[in-house]
C-alpha cells in the first residue's frame, strides 16, 4: 500500500468540504502510464493506495497547483513503503521527469528549439532540490508547490512551441482548409439571430442529433429542431456532420443522474440483447434515411468506449457499433460513418475488465472491419465528465491517435467560462470568458499542428443554464473565444503561423535590446564612421541571418 502525506491544512478529506480538496478525482497510474485498478481512500491523515495487482503505481489527483488552476497530476511509480510519501514532492519529480520525456519524444531537447520551456524547467528542477534539502516538511511543501506551478508553465510552454513548429512546417506552403474548423450545434438553439451569424463563419456544422430529444415518447420521433439546422445549413452551403445517433455516453437531457443519451425506455430494454439491438437499428437508420440526401457524414456511436458500459463487455460494444454502421449504410450505401471517443483520458477505466483504454478500443473497431470511415475525439474539460489537464498531456494523448489508419477528427473540444469547475478544476485560475479564450485558442493549435487529425470543432454553440462552454452567452453576445478561433484560423488559412510561438515575447524584447544597443553604439561612435555605409555593414550577417541558426541542431518531429 502506498500512503502520501499532505501538511496543508485544507488538504484532502475526501468530500471537499470546508475548502479542502476532494478525492472524487483520484485513481492510480500503472507502470504504462494508464489508469490502473485500485482504491484511493483517506486514513489516519494520509492518502492511502490500495492497488490491486502487484506492482509500481503512482497517483493521479485533482491538485491545486496555485496559478495554474486545479488541474489533474500524478507521482511517479512509487514502490510501497512503510513511511508515507510527500504528496508534492512526487508530483513535482514527476513533472520534471515528464519534462524530459516530451522533450525527447519530440525532439525538443536543443536549447534552440526548447527556448524559455527550458529554463522555467531548469527553475522549476533548482526549486525542487532546494524542497529536497529543506528539514522542515511544511516549508519543503511549499516550495514543491512551487517547483510544480513553475513546471506546469513549461510543460504547457514545451507543448505550445512544439505546436508552433509543426503548424510552420504544416502549412507553410498551403493554409488550412474551411473545413477545418468546425462548430457543434445544439438543436435545441433555433437558427435565428446571432446563433446563425456566429455558425456562418465555421466551414463545418457537427449538428449534434440528441436521441433522447428526438424520441422524448416511445415511437413518437421530433425531428424539428434538426430540420430548422439541416434546412439554414443546405441553404448556406455548409458541410453537415450529424450524429452521435447513439450516445452511449452521458447526456445534458438524462438529468442530474448522469444517464447516457439512450432514452429510458429504450434503456428499459438494454436486458434483452436481440430486442436492444433492434431498436439500436431502427434509430440510427431513420435519422439517416431521413437525411440521407444532405450528408453522407454521420457521427454514428459515441462513447462506446467507456467503462460505464463495462458490464457489456467488449465484444457486445463492437456489436452494437456493428449494427448502428451497418443501418446508416442500408440508408445510404456511401455514408462515412464516425466513431466517437469520449474521455480520451479514460480517468474513469482504471484498468476495469469489459473496458479497455481509448486508443485500444479503437484499434479493436478497426480491426473488426466495421466500416467507420474516421474517428471523432471528444475534449471537453471540467464540464462534468472530464477534468482538466496541462497541454502536455492533453498533446501526449493527442499523439496516441497517430497511425490508427482512420482519418482523425477533434469532434469537440472546449471549457466552461464560469465558475471554478467543481471536480472538473479549472485552468489558470477559476474559469472566465478570458481564459476561456486562451484556452481554445491553444487547443486549436495543438489540434491542427497534428498533421494526422483533420479538424476541430468547438464543442458548443450557445451556453445553456447547465453548460457555458459556447461561442455565445445565455443572452446571445459573444464571447472573446470566437474571436481568438476566427482570429486563428484566418491566420492558419493564409499560411501565417504568426502568434503560434509562446516565445515571440521574449524574441521581441531581445530584438528591441539588440537594436538599442546598436543605436548606443553607433550614437558614441565617430561622425566620419558613420558616414562611410560600408563600415556598417557586418560580414557575418546580422542578427537577422545568424537567427536562422535557431532551428540547427535537430527539429521538431
Amino acid at each position: 500500500m502506498l500512503r502520501f502525506r499532505v501538511h496543508d491544512p485544507k488538504g484532502p478529506d475526501g468530500t471537499g468540504s470546508n475548502g479542502s480538496w476532494p478525492l472524487r478525482s483520484a485513481y492510480l497510474v500503472g507502470p504504462d502510464g494508464r489508469p490502473a485498478p485500485g482504491k484511493v481512500s483517506l486514513a489516519g491523515g494520509a492518502i492511502a493506495c490500495e492497488a490491486e495487482r502487484e506492482q509500481p503505481v503512482g497517483l493521479a489527483l485533482l491538485v491545486d497547483t496555485g496559478g495554474a488552476g486545479r488541474i489533474v497530476l500524478q507521482t511517479c511509480f512509487l514502490p510501497s513503503q512503510d513511511e508515507p510519501y510527500d504528496l508534492f514532492i512526487e508530483i513535482a519529480r514527476w513533472l520534471i521527469k515528464q519534462f524530459i520525456l516530451q522533450s525527447e519524444s519530440w525532439q525538443m531537447w536543443n536549447p534552440a528549439l526548447s527556448g524559455e520551456a527550458l529554463h522555467q524547467w531548469e527553475s522549476a528542477r533548482e526549486a525542487f532540490r532546494a524542497a529536497l534539502r529543506c528539514p522542515e516538511p511544511p516549508q519543503a511543501e511549499v516550495l514543491a508547490r512551487n517547483a510544480i506551478s513553475i513546471g506546469v508553465a513549461a510543460a504547457e510552454r514545451l507543448a505550445e512551441r512544439h505546436s508552433h513548429f509543426l503548424l510552420v512546417r504544416r502549412f507553410a506552403r498551403k493554409g488550412i482548409g474551411a473545413g477545418s474548423c468546425g462548430l457543434c450545434v445544439d438543436p435545441s438553439v433555433p437558427p435565428r439571430g446571432a446563433a446563425v451569424a456566429v455558425a456562418k463563419q465555421f466551414g463545418v456544422i457537427a449538428l449534434r442529433t440528441p436521441w433522447r430529444q428526438i424520441e422524448a415518447r416511445a415511437g413518437k420521433l421530433d425531428f424539428s429542431a434538426i430540420d430548422a439546422w439541416v434546412q439554414w445549413a443546405h441553404s448556406e452551403k455548409k458541410p453537415v456532420v450529424l450524429g452521435p445517433l447513439i450516445d452511449f455516453g452521458p447526456s445534458e437531457q438524462g438529468g442530474a443522474g448522469g444517464a447516457c443519451g439512450i432514452p429510458d425506455h429504450v434503456m428499459a430494454r438494454h436486458g434483452d440483447a436481440k430486442k436492444f439491438r433492434e431498436l439500436i437499428w431502427h434509430h440510427a437508420r431513420a435519422v439517416a434515411d431521413r437525411y440521407k440526401a444532405i450528408t453522407p457524414f454521420f457521427i454514428t456511436v459515441s462513447g462506446a468506449n467507456l467503462p460505464s458500459w463495462r458490464g457489456d463487455g467488449i465484444e457486445r460494444m463492437l456489436e452494437l457499433c456493428r449494427t448502428a454502421t451497418a443501418a446508416v449504410r442500408d440508408a445510404r450505401r456511401d455514408a462515412k460513418p464516425i466513431f466517437e471517443v469520449q474521455s480520451p483520458g479514460a480517468e474513469h477505466w482504471c484498468g476495469a475488465k469489459g473496458a479497455a483504454w481509448p486508443t485500444s478500443f479503437l484499434q479493436r473497431v478497426v480491426g473488426e472491419n466495421l466500416g467507420f470511415f474516421a474517428a471523432g475525439v471528444r475534449v471537453v474539460e471540467a464540464l462534468g465528465q472530464d477534468p482538466t489537464r496541462e497541454f502536455l498531456t492533453v498533446a501526449d494523448l493527442l499523439d496516441g491517435y497517430l497511425g490508427r489508419e482512420l482519418p482523425v477528427f477533434v469532434s469537440g473540444f472546449g471549457v466552461p467560462s464560469a465558475g471554478d469547475g467543481g471536480d472538473g478544476g479549472c485552468w489558470h485560475g477559476p474559469w472566465t470568458p478570458e481564459s476561456q479564450a486562451r484556452w481554445g485558442g491553444e487547443m486549436l493549435k495543438i489540434s491542427l499542428a497534428r498533421k494526422w487529425i483533420e479538424g476541430a470543432w468547438w464543442s458548443r454553440l450557445q451556453d445553456t443554464a447547465t453548460a457555458t462552454d459556447g461561442l455565445l452567452d445565455i443572452h446571445g453576445k459573444p464571447k472573446p473565444v470566437l474571436d481568438a478561433l476566427l482570429g486563428l484560423r484566418t491566420r492558419m488559412e493564409h499560411g501565417d503561423a504568426r502568434g503560434t510561438d509562446p516565445d515571440d515575447d521574449i524574441h521581441e524584447a531581445e530584438a528591441n535590446a539588440r537594436a538599442g544597443s546598436a543605436r548606443g553604439t553607433r550614437g558614441d561612435a565617430d561622425p566620419r564612421r558613420d558616414a562611410d555605409p560600408r563600415r556598417d555593414a557586418d560580414p557575418r550577417g546580422g542578427p537577422e541571418t545568424r537567427g536562422g541558426g535557431e532551428t540547427r541542431g535537430g527539429g521538431a518531429r
